[in-house]
């Protein structure tokens, strides 16, 4: 049921089994789960059920390095998270994405995707999606993959109902958390603070951050400064190999004949396989080829193949007659190396809360630019040597230059900071996402992901949750 903390005095205690700060697809997948299980819970959000001048504000920080996004617009502070602007898009990580790349350090998962397997199905059926991620071997390094969007869901509407008639969940708007305070290894209460209200306590078995790629880190590290090093063992970690995945176009692309079926909703997605990303030396990538028909790009794109390849772009400009022939436009997001420079830390001003604001530091290194123009490269040779179709790169790897800053940037994923792994010297959390030193404090979202792949991260932060859940289940 909903709960109006703007009644509460600064004396107030709520008391829950567990207490989950955040209502995005992690926190909201964790509260029905626990709720439905038999636990107490409180869900505390920061924002309102819509969208918010003042709580969007508290969003506000600094990027040093690359050109990105304005923080207070990449993610959204209400009730269902960011999951409110969310495009829908899923597929899970692949296999080799949780193992270390032999050429690239702090890579690889203490888990494997065996480990969240058992949640794929239920996570499909959370986001409305089928369970079908099939692929085809398309070309001697090439995979045809499987994407499927979301309608999308947003979560704050998809659990309305429950989070209105549960008796055993409470949840709280507009109240944001200030404090955790920690004592004997574990969190002893949490201090929130409801808007235009009271500053109140919650008192819970076990708490679990879930507010987001950037905010539980900086809230790990708020709590870290106001609490003498309450962190020690794991510190010096906390923020950084922040990752995202970055976006760029490849490479205008022909496609001979490619039948019934090749593009979904004008769209056909492949990545390279295992073996020719560890051969090439490069992370995994998203390969997006988006339909253009039959266009004048297509018949131009195939004027000036003529040129070069005078029988072949004959032989295509017949199909394009007879509408055998697709032109498309080949665009990628890929995975970023963990790197400990890329980071989030606490800036030097303060919020309306009196918490310090973000400082972003991110930058695209060589790894960024070797993995998008050789993945580029290595589709357009094996479609050229199986003559499936041709592709003429962009000028920018034509030329071997930097990655062009193009209107999307990225894609809006914020990944790491809050890493997942074995020892506290390597991360954050361990595999069950239990702050390394502190006995009750969990942390769910994309910031646990040692490594990111290039799938987009929601239906893996739903296993996570789905799995989170059962450990808590059991603890109980």
């Amino acid at each position: 049921m909903f709960v109006d903390a703007r009644t509460f005095n600064d004396d107030h205690v709520e008391r829950a089994d567990v207490c989950i700060f955040g209502s995005g697809p992690a926190g909201m997948t964790l509260a029905y789960e626990l709720s439905n299980s038999g636990s107490r819970v409180l869900l505390i959000e920061a924002g309102a059920l819509s969208y918010e001048g003042w709580s969007q504000d508290l969003y506000k920080g600094d990027v040093v390095g690359d050109t990105y996004y304005d923080l207070s617009e990449a993610r959204l502070r209400m009730f269902g998270g960011t999951s409110n602007h969310w495009g829908g898009r899923c597929l899970p990580l692949d296999a080799h994405d949780f193992e270390a790349h032999p050429d690239f350090p702090q890579t690889g998962w203490p888990i494997s995707r065996d480990d969240l397997m058992p949640y794929l199905q239920a996570a499909c059926d959370i986001v409305e999606i089928p369970n079908d991620f099939s692929e085809t071997l398309y070309s001697p390094s090439v995979r045809k993959t499987t994407v499927h969007y979301s309608p999308p869901v947003r979560f704050g509407d998809k659990y309305m109902d429950h989070c209105e008639t549960s008796q055993m969940l409470r949840v709280c708007l507009e109240t944001a958390l200030t404090d955790l305070v920690p004592e004997g290894g574990a969190i002893k209460s949490a201090r929130v603070k409801t808007q235009g209200g009271s500053s109140w306590r919650v008192e819970a078995t076990n708490f679990v951050l879930c507010l987001g790629g950037i905010e539980n880190s900086r809230i790990l590290l708020w709590m870290d400064a106001s609490h003498n090093h309450a962190l020690d063992g794991n510190r010096d970690v906390i923020g950084r190999y922040w990752m995202e995945h970055p976006f760029a176009n490849l490479a205008d692309v022909i496609i001979d004949t490619p039948g019934d079926g090749f593009f979904a909703d004008g769209e056909a997605t492949f990545a390279l396989t295992r073996e020719a990303q560890y051969a090439a030396g490069i992370l995994n990538a998203g390969l997006q080829l988006t339909e253009d028909s039959y266009g004048e790009g297509t018949k131009a794109l195939i004027a000036d193949l003529m040129c070069a390849a005078p029988a072949l772009g004959e032989r295509l400009m017949r199909a394009y007659g007879k509408e055998l022939v697709c032109g498309a436009r080949l665009q990628s997001h890929w995975e970023q190396a963990p790197v400990r420079q890329n980071r989030v830390r606490l800036g030097q001003n303060r919020d309306a809360l009196g918490i310090p604001t973000v400082e972003l530091h991110w930058r695209r290194s060589e790894t960024d630019r070797r993995t998008a123009t050789q993945s580029a490269r290595i589709f357009a040779k094996d479609i050229a040597q199986k003559d499936l179709g041709r592709a003429r790169l962009m000028q920018w790897i034509r030329k071997d230059a930097p990655i062009p800053d193009q209107g999307m940037m990225a894609g809006w994923h914020h990944i790491g900071g809050t890493r997942m792994s074995d020892s506290p010297s390597d991360g954050v959390v361990d595999r069950n996402l239990k702050v390394h030193g502190l006995d009750n404090l969990y942390i769910g979202g994309s910031s646990v992901f040692p490594s990111g792949g290039y799938a987009n991260p929601t239906l893996t932060i739903v296993q996570l949750s789905l799995r989170l859940s059962a450990h808590l289940a059991e603890l109980m």
